[in-house]
């Protein structure tokens, strides 16, 4: 997607977008040039629009230029070729291009230039090596200019006659060149606003990075400090104590990593765990998925136990698993599947564990900073300085009882992911970057007393909360039910037929980035809006009167 000016140019995929384009044919083909007639519907559908795409120009939601195209034989532009065997001779990868129409009040060069361009870019990035075209004989001396030669004399269709010609890609003309050169610097003129805020300027509504404060920002720009000297380790054993105040006890480790760092480290302990039982892994979305092939990769072969996205542990089902494990196995799940926005029963499963005797793991790196949290009863816990606690990614954290992991064998746990070590020693095993602690030393400041714990976890419910509203008063409903719905990430399907990259796009332009490119969201067309780290409801305004506006508009366009 691309922004110039009052336009957008994107590849079409909504059924208004195409029903506007059907329209659009209608009015250029049928009432302008005669080259078919007319429907009875006002709609003109391609013959090949089965394997059609297109690029639409938009201005205000209404597709006002588009160009359509397909690599599928049989070409149309066969039947004007003198020659057409070379749309199949070696080393051809032909791109037909079937459609151009733009309304009659927007032709100007940057629309009609956007569209051949954006095409172009799109055949060279596919591999393409030549664009085919049926040229309106009237317009050929326009096609001409840009780059595109003639394979024949016109030929006659209907009441217009067309002209094969042929465009190869990566050959560009050194006109042409002068004019994409105009073009790049009209773009750079006419959106400089809109690059910027793409740039830098956009709110963030990502589940990592976070928003955050200027404290935390000043904190991770100051020089650096030598990470074996008296003035980092005291630093270091502070945040270490901090963390453990926020969790009701455990010691604390922190590795220099991601989450991942953290979970890993997990599965490694338990691989290192004297075999008892085969352990159960619960699953209810991406990180809970992942959470199963760390364990793989370390050996271990748990029952798991999986649920819809969308859908909370069943702990009646857990319950009868774990009955069937022996004590002192393990049973591991994510807290807050921030794949889904599922708040999953935590202190439910701690019951059930306790009752059992079974070992609790559990990924916290979401819930860690969003919501009260004890971990007094868990055997391992992870979590991550770059999400919840709103601070830069780089800190991983591990919550345990050193006592509980002194008889572990840990020759079988590579060194740096030995919790033991991490908890043993009083600065960092291995260099730790000081810029990432002091982020996250500033940071904790918003958990620095009972009170402020109190206010920043009130803060992020009534973020969730209010942003589930203004979703559903849309007309668009959250992945998770409310009863189970996470404070801070909200996961939802685009509205109408919107690929998840489109929409996040679309929110991009609106100002705002949110989450939806990972493929584990994008494959199953969901899209996210996190309230992690330093955000507050007042920049939310704009978003949802974008988004209604929208929503109403397209609505309107599909009554048409």
């Amino acid at each position: 997607m691309l922004r110039v000016g009052q336009y957008v140019f994107k590849r079409a995929e909504t059924s208004q977008e195409f029903e506007q384009i059907h329209r659009l044919n209608h009015r250029t083909f049928v009432e302008e040039i005669p080259q078919h007639r007319a429907t009875g519907t006002g709609a003109l559908v391609d013959k090949f629009h089965h394997k059609n795409f297109y690029i639409i120009v938009l201005r205000d939601d209404r597709v006002v230029g588009m160009v359509s195209a397909h690599d599928q034989p049989p070409f149309s532009i066969a039947e004007r070729l003198p020659e057409p065997g070379i749309l199949v001779s070696d080393g051809t990868r032909p791109l037909e291009v079937r459609l151009l129409a733009i309304e009659p009040d927007e032709r100007n060069s940057t629309l009609f230039f956007g569209l051949i361009w954006t095409l172009y870019e799109n055949a060279r990035e596919e591999g393409y090596t030549h664009l085919f075209i049926s040229g309106v004989e009237e317009r050929v001396a326009m096609y001409e200019r840009l780059g595109f030669v003639r394979l024949g004399p016109a030929v006659a269709c209907g009441d217009a006659a067309f002209v094969p010609m042929v465009y190869t890609i990566g050959k560009i003309p050194l006109k042409m060149q002068r004019v994409k050169r105009r073009w790049e610097m009209h773009v750079a003129q006419v959106s400089p606003k809109t690059k910027k805020k793409l740039d830098s300027e956009n709110v963030c509504l990502l589940p990592g990075p976070v928003t955050m404060s200027r404290a935390v920002r000043d904190a991770f720009s100051q020089p650096p400090i030598y990470h074996r000297g008296p003035e980092f380790i005291h630093r270091f054993v502070q945040v270490r104590e901090h963390l453990a105040r926020i969790v009701n006890g455990h010691d604390v480790a922190i590795l220099n990593g991601s989450g991942t760092l953290a979970n890993e480290s997990i599965a490694a302990t338990l691989a290192a765990l004297p075999n008892r039982g085969k352990g159960v892994l619960l699953i209810n979305g991406e990180f809970g998925e992942r959470l199963a092939k760390q364990a793989i990769r370390f050996g271990l072969t748990p029952h798991t136990l999986e649920w819809k996205w969308g859908e909370p542990w069943d702990l009646e089902q857990v319950e009868q698993v774990l009955a069937r494990e022996p004590e002192g196995s393990w049973v591991w799940g994510v807290h807050q599947e921030s794949s889904t926005g599922v708040l999953n029963d935590l202190a439910g499963l701690v019951r059930i564990a306790k009752k059992h005797g079974i070992r609790l793991c559990v990924d916290c790196i979401s819930s860690l900073g969003a919501v009260p949290l004890d971990l007094s009863e868990v055997f391992l816990a992870s979590g991550a300085s770059g999400k919840s606690v709103g601070s830069y990614a780089g800190a991983a954290l591990l919550f345990a009882k050193k006592e509980e992991l002194r008889a572990l064998d840990r020759s079988k746990v590579p060194s740096y992911f030995d919790i033991f070590a991490a908890l043993s020693s009083e600065g960092p095993c291995y260099t730790f970057p000081s810029p990432t602690l002091t982020a996250l030393e500033a940071a904790l400041q918003e958990y620095a007393t009972v009170e402020r714990c109190q206010a920043t976890y009130a803060r992020y419910n009534e973020l969730g909360v209010r942003v589930r509203q203004e979703l559903r008063r849309v007309g668009l409903t959250p992945l998770a039910d409310e009863d189970y719905a996470s404070p801070v990430i909200t996961t939802f399907a685009p509205p109408a037929e919107e690929s998840s990259a489109s929409f996040v796009a679309r929110c991009r332009l609106w100002g705002y980035a949110i989450g939806g490119e990972s493929a584990y969201l994008s494959r199953r067309r969901l899209v996210q809006i996190a309230t992690m780290g330093a955000v507050h409801w007042d920049i939310f305004g704009p978003l949802f009167d974008h988004l209604e506006s929208w929503l109403a508009k397209t609505a309107f366009l599909a009554g048409v």
